[in-house]
């Protein structure tokens, strides 16, 4: 437990560092591109995030959930890692010309080109950064995307600085790909990784088509709604729907980018050592929901202030959708632990099958609830999440043999914390004058309340998040102050305190 402890807080580290450079760089570079310029740049980078998912194609994901991994299984992961994107890269530079015209943007031409540059390096940082990720040496993985994400941030706002314009980016994404590859190769300097190879590559891509699906399928779902409603309700709409999202999203940036990392690999060395995977799968659930369920609430009822200390007073708009969205997404908190319990479960197919039952449909329903109005869009959202975590559990109660007995007591314990976190809340909007615009007094006193309501009731139930804040706490007294903290506890070190 103290490894995926020690994974956590390293990914922790990771996430938060990369957040703050990312919001440093937007800040900086908004200042110096013009409107235009940065639109410039998200349309290359839209293709180039595009392209990057076709990639990876689960090469990655196969490493960190191989039963039995031998070089010649690492080095046929480097070589199609290594095509795919020699490929891709040719297929960026030959097309940016074509995709510069259809835009009638020719500076995007060499933004595409140059970007071109970036995939010479991935082949040869992804395969050490899965293989990191196996042995959950985090502390490595940290490190590596934490330099990198700091040369990214560096050379771009450089760059911006002395006139260079959106090319600033790149020339980032660039220097950061070839400063992740050198990284990478320091923590692991096999050079027998890089011999091509192609025993097990059938296995390989057989694995890597069907998690590509899923990407796929995944990328559509978010894409063709938000398409569809600049057709139907206007491009406002758009705007209002992408801002209320990024609201919605805030717990998952918070807590889920932290765990998304360390979860699959924790699940694949579980199903290597011969554990439960049921028992991790419940395990983990508890603790995900424990946080996010009363954070999802809290956000529902703060979402006035939330939004406005966000996104500002013109946004007036989005606070009614966000109320509804963080509701849906209370169903679709354990969704970040779909993935990865199936494949390490072995069954990436079952994966891919539940993404094809449920979310063509809730797109359709999304689509469809988008010719009455936007508020409908986000009500609709209260039938398709349950709708998708329903066909999800279903899966993995298959491959885990999980009851729904045993699935309800999880939820209960999780429903108790959420239910203690909401009262204070719920009381403090009941009484304001304005109801769900609260002032800043209040909000704070029902951010405080949500609190200690959370905790009151964390401590009054037998929940496994009482248990890993103990043992967090003493893992930390343990590294900070070794020498007077024992796994007994904490040591007397004077006479007075002995007697």
């Amino acid at each position: 437990m103290n490894t995926i402890r020690r994974s956590l807080a390293f990914s922790m580290a990771d996430k938060y560092v990369s957040q703050i450079l990312l919001i440093a760089t937007t800040a900086a570079m908004a200042r110096i591109l013009t409107p235009a310029e940065t639109g410039l740049y998200m349309t290359a980078n839209a293709v180039i995030l595009l392209a990057d998912n076709f990639r990876t194609f689960g090469v990655g994901v196969y490493i960190v959930q191989e039963q039995h991994l031998d070089q010649a299984l690492v080095r046929s992961a480097f070589t199609v890692t290594l095509a795919l994107s020699l490929a891709i890269g040719a297929l960026i530079y030959l097309c940016s010309g074509t995709i510069a015209a259809f835009y009638a943007a020719p500076d995007l031409k060499t933004l595409l080109a140059l970007s071109a540059l970036g995939f010479l390096a991935v082949p040869f940082s992804s395969p050490i950064m899965a293989l990191l990720q196996r042995d959950m040496a985090f502390r490595a993985v940290a490190c590596i995307n934490m330099a990198a994400a700091f040369t990214g941030s560096a050379i771009t706002i450089a760059l911006g600085l002395e006139g260079f314009g959106p090319v600033s980016y790149i020339w980032g994404f660039v220097g950061a790909s070839f400063v992740m590859a050198a990284l990478a190769f320091a923590s692991r300097p096999h050079g027998w990784i890089f011999v091509p190879c192609f025993v097990g590559t059938r296995k390989l891509l057989s694995f890597g088509i069907v998690s590509s699906l899923i990407t796929v399928i995944n990328m559509l779902y978010d894409l063709l709604p938000r398409l569809a409603f600049g057709k139907i309700l206007g491009f406002d709409a758009v705007g209002l729907y992408a801002r209320a999202i990024n609201v919605c999203q805030l717990p998952d940036r918070a807590i889920v980018s932290v765990l998304n990392p360390v979860v699959l690999p924790a699940f694949a060395a579980e199903a290597r050592a011969g554990g439960s995977l049921k028992q991790s799968y419940l395990h983990g659930l508890a603790l995900m929901l424990s946080i996010q369920w009363p954070a999802l609430i809290l956000l529902s009822l703060l979402a006035n202030p939330v939004v406005h200390l966000l996104l500002g007073p013109q946004w007036g708009a989005v606070p009614p959708l966000v109320r509804l969205m963080t509701l849906a997404n209370l169903a679709l908190a354990p969704a970040a632990l779909t993935f990865p319990v199936l494949v390490s479960a072995g069954r990436i197919g079952d994966a891919l099958r539940a993404s094809l039952i449920s979310l063509p449909p809730s797109a359709a329903i999304i689509i469809g609830a988008a010719f009455f109005s936007l508020e409908t869009v986000a009500a609709s959202l209260l039938l398709v999440a349950p709708f998708q975590m329903l066909v999800a559990f279903l899966f993995i109660r298959r491959a885990i043999g999980l009851t729904a007995s045993e699935l309800a007591l999880t939820l209960r314990g999780n429903a108790l914390l959420a239910l203690g976190c909401a009262l204070a809340p719920v009381l403090v909007v009941a009484t304001s004058p304005s109801g769900f615009d609260l002032t800043w007094t209040r909000t704070l006193l029902a951010l405080a309340g949500g609190g200690a309501g959370w905790l009151a009731a964390l401590i009054a139930v037998d929940h496994p998040g009482k248990r890993e804040i103990t043992g967090a706490g003493t893992f930390l007294m343990e590294r900070l102050l070794p020498e007077r903290w024992g796994k007994a506890g904490p040591q007397p070190t004077s006479r007075r305190m002995r007697s």
